[in-house]
Order: structure tokens, then sequence, then C-alpha cells
């Protein structure tokens, strides 16, 4: 082999390892700022919690809110637990329901959809978290929704979610379903709930997420993404996080954790409330035309739902 062709392939050679270096760089810093990202978090949600204000409600807690509907809510109405219930007008997220209250015959008046408007209560909670003006989504294009569902606990529970008015109807429907047949999600409040100050709607997310909340609508862009996520659109749910992780892999294979604290039981996707290809969630929300982030190669988003346009 000729000197010129010596010093054209040690060059080649020179310049593979150069990328392959700055990949695995480019790769460190990546996971090193999603590391640095969770301890801020975590740190704020441990100030909150000294202080006795938790960050997001605990199971079953009614919160300090107002809901659509009306103005004596029913967690705190003292007739609510003797009476039937005609809908969840003025029910708080959180709230636990006794099952005698329900018209177990009609129980799609316990899944309701309002209109949000400038200046409402859902306004108020959201406005510069969740949402704020931009040009590519609205309120008007979007939906808050009060639903049933069942907790951990196997006790019926008022959740709370903010979907794309197009897919709103849909979300209802399987969220109906999914409560028909008793499945579990541990706890559905607006992702606001969880945002400190200083926060913005990745951070915010996490916080979300460390709770095992099931959300929706969050104006933010997709994760290790420069592009909105489909829950900027409210056009994705995540369902039951904790148990059903978003999973990055290095090129090696190995999985950068989405959180610091992630371990061998958060991966082995093994503890009980997974979504795979046999779980009732799956099942029921591809029925209605969403798709499933665990079918993903690289990320792999095991609690992520989405329907595009």
């Amino acid at each position: 082999m000729n000197k010129k062709r010596v010093d054209k392939l040690a060059i080649i050679l020179a310049a593979a390892c150069l990328l392959l270096a700055a990949g695995l760089v480019g790769l460190a810093f990546v996971f090193r700022g999603r590391q640095n990202r969770y301890e801020e978090v975590k740190k704020q949600l441990e100030k909150k919690e000294a202080s006795k204000e938790p960050a997001g409600a605990e199971q079953g807690e009614t919160l300090a809110q107002e809901s659509p509907g009306s103005a004596d809510s029913l967690s705190e109405n003292d007739g609510a637990n003797t009476a039937h219930w005609d809908s969840l007008d003025g029910a708080r997220a959180g709230y636990i329901v006794p099952p005698e209250n329900l018209d177990k015959e009609n129980l799609s008046k316990y899944f309701n959809e309002y209109d949000i408007t400038e200046g409402d209560a859902v306004f108020q909670r959201i406005n510069g978290k969740s949402y704020r003006e931009n040009q590519d989504i609205g309120l008007q294009d979007l939906s808050y929704l009060l639903m049933l569902h069942y907790n951990y606990a196997g006790q019926i529970q008022v959740g709370e979610m903010i979907v794309n008015k197009a897919v709103a109807a849909d979300v209802r429907a399987i969220f109906q379903e999914l409560f028909e047949r008793q499945y579990p999600i541990q706890s559905m409040y607006l992702v606001d709930n969880y945002w400190l100050e200083g926060m913005d709607g990745t951070s915010a997310d996490s916080a979300s997420i460390d709770q095992n909340n099931t959300s929706a609508f969050n104006y933010r862009i997709a994760t290790d993404s420069a592009e909105l996520s489909n829950h900027a659109y409210g056009r994705a749910i995540d369902l039951n996080p904790l148990q059903n992780p978003y999973v990055l892999f290095d090129e090696a294979g190995y999985p950068y954790p989405a959180y610091a604290d992630l371990n061998a039981d958060y991966l082995n996707r093994a503890r009980g409330h997974e979504i795979d290809h046999d779980d009732l969630a799956y099942e029921v929300f591809l029925k209605y035309g969403f798709t499933w982030g665990g079918d993903w190669v690289n990320p792999i988003d095991y609690q992520h739902f989405e329907k595009r346009p």
C-alpha cells in the first residue's frame, strides 16, 4: 500500500473518530442537562413540601380551585353525598365520588366538556403556564374536560384535562370506556397544578410525571426536540407515566433515563399498570384513531398516546 493511500485512510479514520467523539459529547450534554433539570425541579418540590404547601394534589384531595358550572362545588355541597349527581358541573378534580351518587345507566353525563374563555376560572389557572398567547393554538381550539376515573385505590375520582376540541369527543368516549371497565388511573389534574415559580412547560411536565399524574395539554416543545410537542396542540395524553416511562437510547443501545432517579424496577416495567399491546388502554385509544408512543423505536414513550390531524 503506497504512502498516499495510507495517509488518506488515516485522515478518514481520524475524521470518523472526531465525529463519533462529537456525538458522544453531545449525548453527554443532553443527559447532563436532563439531570440538572430534574435536580432543579426536585429542589423546588422539596422546598414546597417543607413549607407544607404541596405542589400537586394528593390522591383524593379536594383542590382549592374553581371549576366550570355552579358556584357551589359539589365537593363542598352538604347534599352532594346524599343525592344523585346529574353531571360533574361544579365538581373539583380529585374529589372522591360515592358510587351510590352515580346514575349507572347514564354514565355519559359524567364526562363533561366546557369551553375556555379569557378571564374564566380555568383561564386564570393556565394563563402564563401551560397556556400563553401564541400563533399555533388559541383558547377557542381547546376544551376543558371533567371526567370520572378509578384511582389506584379502586375509588371513583373526578379528573380534569384540557384537549383540542377536535379530539374532545373521542377523549370523552375513551375515558368513559376505561371507567366502565374500571381501568385504574392514579390521578388526572392539569399540569398547572405542579407549576412552581421559575418553571417552564418541560420542567412542569417533569414535576407532574414525578407524581404519576395523567395529563394532556401543555404548550411546550417536545422532549429532546426543538419542535412543538403534540401536547402543545392538545392532541396528546400521557397516561400513568411513572409505570410507563419515556426512554431515550444512546448509540450503544443503553437507555438514558428520563429522570435522574430512574431505577431498574422503573425500566423493567414489571410492577403493574404497564401499558403494552394487551392493555385495555392500548386497545381503546387505538380504536379511536390514536397511536401509541410505545411503538416508537428511539425514543420509546410508553405513556404517550396522540392523534394527529
